[in-house]
Order: C-alpha cells, then structure tokens, then sequence
C-alpha cells in the first residue's frame, strides 16, 4: 500500500512539473518557503543563503535514491562544521522518512516535500541533487546516482566551501 501512495506522490510532481529550474529556484537558487522536518520544526529554505547546500529530492521506495544517502551522510561529516548543509526533501510518506532516516542513521535535516517545492525545482525525476553556492545560486544538478559521482560531488563541495 505505501508503494502505491510513494507512486501517486511522484506521478503528482511529475504532473505538477512542466518544465525544469522554472520560477523562484532558478532565479536564486534558495526558494523563500518553509517547510516541516521531521522532528516538527518548521525550516525555511532561504535562511540558507550564506552557505554551501546540497538540496536532495528523494524517495524511500526509490533504490537511486536509498543508494545515494550514503553519499550524503559522509559530505555532511566531513563537511558540516566549515558551512555546508544538507537538505533532504522527502516526496514521501511521512512515517516512510521517519521510519527509513532513523534506520539509515542520516544526520542531516530531512524535510518533508510537497507539489509546490518539487514543482518550484522543476523536479521531473528523482534523485534531484542541486548545488547551491553561499551567494544563493544554483552551481550545478544532478538526476539520478551512482556511486562514481561522489567524487565529483566531493570536490565540488570543497571547491564552493572555498569560495
């Protein structure tokens, strides 16, 4: 049952997404929308702006998506104390991210998506990884994952800490 809530949910993005990097989240990179983590705090993206952030749209039923937080969890390890954050949207079920990041031990904020912030990344396929410098802009995205892309994603967050 839950699978089929998790592939409603995507083909609702996919639907609510025409075109890709339309709107605020081309423009400047951090959306001003708040949305909820999972422990219930409220998160606005925009208070961001200033440092490095890896904005990660995913799924617990997507096999990409699950193979890349691995990924995640050691960029936000070794670099979390010089100024990168790691946001994890979920375009999940809520107790589906509550039950898997638990499992999966992931430190990072995880927050719970909806249509608007998949629609306002143009969010056509997950993984979505995008790259957002300290000024606010979008550096680089990524769909989809493999394991050979953690080098790249390594230095490029080393290389925009450093700017």
């Amino acid at each position: 049952m839950r699978k089929i809530v998790g592939i409603s949910i995507l083909l609702a993005v996919l639907a609510a997404c025409s075109s890709a990097n339309k709107g605020n989240a081309a423009e400047t990179g951090l959306v001003d929308t708040t949305l909820v983590a999972l422990d219930g705090t409220e998160v606005n993206l925009s208070d961001s702006k200033g440092q490095v952030v890896i904005i990660d749209f995913w799924a617990t039923w997507c096999p990409p998506c699950r193979n890349s937080i691995p990924t995640f969890i050691r960029l936000h390890e070794k670099y979390s104390e010089n100024g990168l954050v790691i946001l994890g949207i979920g375009l999940d079920d809520e107790q589906d991210l509550q039950k898997y990041a638990k499992d999966a031990g992931i430190p990072y904020l995880i927050l719970i998506g909806n249509n608007d912030i998949a629609k306002a990344y143009g969010v056509t396929g997950i993984p979505k990884t995008i790259f957002i410098d300290k000024k606010g802009k979008i550096r680089k995205t990524q769909v989809g994952f493999a394991p050979e892309l953690e080098a790249s994603f390594d230095a490029l967050v080393d290389s925009l800490l450093r700017e």
